[in-house]
This record gives C-alpha cells, structure tokens and sequence, in this order.
C-alpha cells in the first residue's frame, strides 16, 4: 500500500467535530451504480453537501485519480454513518472526506482519506483491504491523543465476521494500523473506567471457536490495539438482538447484551470489567467443562433489556410464568417480567420491578410491591382483557377478582358509559385510536390488595 505524502501539518488535526448526525436531513442515499465512472459521483454519496465551489467535483476527482479510472463507492451497512463518502472537520475549520469504494482493477475495498486546505482537496493517503464490502465506519479518540481515529470495519463471506483496520493522523500522513482480530459486533467505550476509549469485540461462534468478548487497548509499543482481555460468551446464542452500554449499577459500567438461541428463545449476559482483579466478568452465565450452558435469564418472550424504571441503570428482564390452576388454559396465564439490576459484588441479580406486558395492546402493567406473590393474572385476548385475582396458592385456586385492564375500540368506549371504568391511556394503532380502561373490584379478602385510582393509573405504561 502507499501512503501519499501531504504537505498538511497533522498537529492540528484535533479531535474531530463530526458535521454528521443521523437524523440530519441533509444525509442524502443515493447509490452509484457499479461499473460506473467516476463522473457518476453523485451528491447522495456524500453525508452532507459540499459547498458550491466544485468540491464535489474536486473530491471526485481524487478519488478516481486515486482509483486509477473507475470506482464503484461502498456504503457501510451498519453503525452511524451510512454514506460512501464522510465528511467532517477539525477544531481548527480544516475539513476531511472519508471516500469508500471499489475498483474495477480488483475486488478489493479501499479507503482514502483527503484533506481541503489551500483552496484545494488532495489525498492523504489511501489503502485497501481484501475485504467484500463495508460493515462499518467509526470516529474516536482510541489512543488518548486528543484526535479522532478512523476505524473502518470490514464485511468479509461470512456475515458474523468482519476485520478491523484504523487509521491515524501522524505529523503530515495517515499510518494504517491493521487490527489482528474479527468481530461480529463492535463496541467501542471507555469500559475499563481509566478515560480511555477502549474496543470491545464481540464475536459469535464460527466453526470450533467459541463465543467471545475480546477489550482491545492501544500500545504505545505495538502502535495499535490489542486483545487485552478476553472472556468466553454463551456459544449457544447465534445473534446479538439487543446490545446496551451504559451502567449496571450505581457504581459500574457495561455491556448488556440480549442474545437469540435455537428456538427464538432469548438470554442475557452482562459484560463489565473488574477493575481490582483486571478482568472480564460475565456473571449471569455459567460454562459448564462439556460447553453446557445456564443462565436464568433465558426466556421465551421476546422482551429486552432496558432502563425500564428511567434510573439511569439498565435492567434485565426475568420472565416467569405467574400461578393459575390446573385445568386453567396455559395460553390464557400471564406471563410476570421481574426487571433486575446487577450486583457486582456477588454477581445476583435484585428485582426492581415486575410487570405485566402486553404486546397486543401496547402497554404494561406494573405489579404493586405486595401484589407479586398473591395475586396472579389471566389473560383473554379475544376479548382484550387481563383480569387479577387473588391466589391462594394453599388450594391452588383463584380467589377473589381484584382488577380488569381491557382496551376498547374508540368507538367502543363512544358507544357507552363506563362510569365503573377509570380511563387510563390512550394509543393509536395503524392510525386508529383505542383506550386502554381498568375496573376496580373491592375484596375483603386481603385489603392490602385494594389499589386506589391514583395508584392505578401510577401502575399502568404505555410500551415505547
């Protein structure tokens, strides 16, 4: 590869100001058909639109000089930017373009990093990859220096792994740093807690290779990131449907991650370092000698991690199927989802909250504190009603009704009084509005069990 030398003073290249933002009206989609000359460089390559002084033509034609003729630009199929070619600038007004693209001399990926100062656009330096198309692009401080690396991402015949290539902005050129690990998701954040950004690979199983996190950090020695630590997944899930960074508890960060098994089953693992044994910790997960693996979070219902109480800590849903008695339909038994965060201390797991979810009708009930274990729920999804009642669980048998959650048509709650309702919310599905209601029913049975309104309403969430 070769590196094209420039006379822009690197120095001053700070930590990027990224112009790009996802929800910007401005990115633009369009693709260059393959095969196509460099004159069909179009605007909706570009995540944003130059100025109008024939920067794109400018830029177009770096790229194809680069390219030697014909170029087909590649657009990253995942992360936040999406477009063929990025642009950004420097603290100090300087602008760069990212240009991803192919040419027709070979199948490989290439990258070219250009640079506008004195009026014109030239390449910094260019390189390429054997890779078969883009996953991703990344801006971020990797190795402390106040600057932005470039990280890109590479798609290879197999979709659960990619490579990894950065790239650095040193005196007046770009070093490529080549990245000796594969990935099937990437996460890049300061995990260790030492202010540093730090990669972190997930990978899936491939072949004999088990499920694997791996936390690259830079080295000043090697002059790149390096698998500092690594740690074994659960090799039975086969993708990643949800992944979360953030805390875990009060006084930790990590990586919450929702994996799909055989059988659309879910399960969740926990990522987080140790910082006093320096170490890796998964502890939800238990990895038996024979590859066998428990996990209690393991659940049937497509529900997913989230900050579910808006603390600022991601909890982990646990779904348990509530009591009903024997000759009760299963399908009609609702299912309980305790939401719980994270001890680091022993590795438990402590229940926040529970609730009752329902997908159907868009919302979720919250369970009261003392209602979780004598009261369960029956679901009539005809009708859209979720009844409670008392259970006694002595004679496993229900006992008195305590509350019904229906959802109404709007023209069905129009049509008649509902002086024994409380109104509680109201949703609109593919445009037609319903209105979620609850009917109290006192018991003398446990009057602890009696809810208020205003502690009804407080229960009842709509589902984001």
């Amino acid at each position: 590869m070769t590196i094209l030398n420039s006379t822009l003073n690197w120095g001053v290249f700070l930590k990027v100001k990224k112009l790009m933002c996802a929800v910007s009206a401005l990115i633009l989609t369009a693709v260059m058909l393959g095969g196509c000359s460099e004159s069909s460089f179009g605007e909706q390559a570009l995540l944003r639109p130059p100025r109008a002084t024939g920067d794109k033509a400018e830029i177009q034609t770096v790229i194809g000089k680069e390219a030697g003729g014909t170029y087909t630009l590649k657009y990253p199929q995942n992360g936040d930017y999406r477009s063929a070619v990025n642009l950004f600038e420097s603290d100090d007004g300087t602008e760069y373009a990212v240009a991803l693209y192919s040419t027709e001399s070979d199948s490989n990926m290439n990258v070219s990093i250009i640079a506008h100062e004195d009026g014109e656009w030239n390449c910094l330096g260019s390189f390429s990859n054997s890779g078969v198309g883009v996953d991703r692009i990344i801006f971020k401080d990797i190795n402390a220096d106040g600057k932005d690396e470039i990280l890109v991402g590479w798609s290879t015949y197999n979709a659960d792994v990619n490579t990894l290539s950065a790239y650095s902005m040193e005196n007046e050129t770009v070093r490529e740093m080549v990245i000796d690990e594969t990935y099937s998701n990437i996460i890049i954040s300061d995990i260790t807690g030492d202010k540093t950004e730090d990669i972190v690979l997930l990978s899936l199983r491939v072949n004999q290779l088990p499920s694997s996190v791996k936390l690259l950090q830079y080295s000043e020695q090697e002059k790149k990131p390096i698998a500092k630590f690594s740690l074994e997944l659960d090799s039975e899930i086969t993708a990643f449907s949800n992944i979360m960074v953030g805390k875990i508890n009060k006084g930790k960060k990590g990586i919450v991650i929702d994996g799909e098994k055989s059988g659309g089953v879910l399960a969740t693992q926990v990522i987080y370092f140790d910082s006093d044994e320096k170490k890796l910790c998964n502890p939800l997960v238990t990895i038996a000698d024979n590859g066998s693996v428990a996990n209690d979070t393991t659940r049937k219902d497509v529900i997913t991690s989230r900050d579910i109480d808006e603390d600022g800590i991601i909890e982990v849903p646990v779904v348990t199927s509530m009591a009903a008695p024997r000759d009760v339909d299963a399908g009609t038994v609702c299912s309980m989802t305790s939401w719980r965060q994270l001890h680091t201390e022993d590795g438990s797991l402590q229940t926040k909250l529970t609730s009752i979810i329902n997908y159907t009708d868009g919302y979720y009930f919250i369970m009261p504190d003392n209602w979780s274990s004598d009261v369960t729920a029956l679901n009539d999804p005809d009708n859209r009603i979720i009844t409670f009642y008392i259970w006694n669980s002595k004679t496993s048998s229900l006992g008195d009704k305590l509350l019904t959650i229906h959802r109404f048509t709007r023209s069905e709650w129009n049509k008649a009084e509902h002086n024994d309702y409380i109104m509680l919310e109201t949703v609109k599905t593919n445009g037609k509005e319903a209105v979620i209601a609850a009917q109290s029913f006192h018991t003398d049975a446990i009057d602890s069990l009696n809810l208020t309104k205003n502690e009804i309403e407080n229960c009842i969430r709509l589902i984001a």
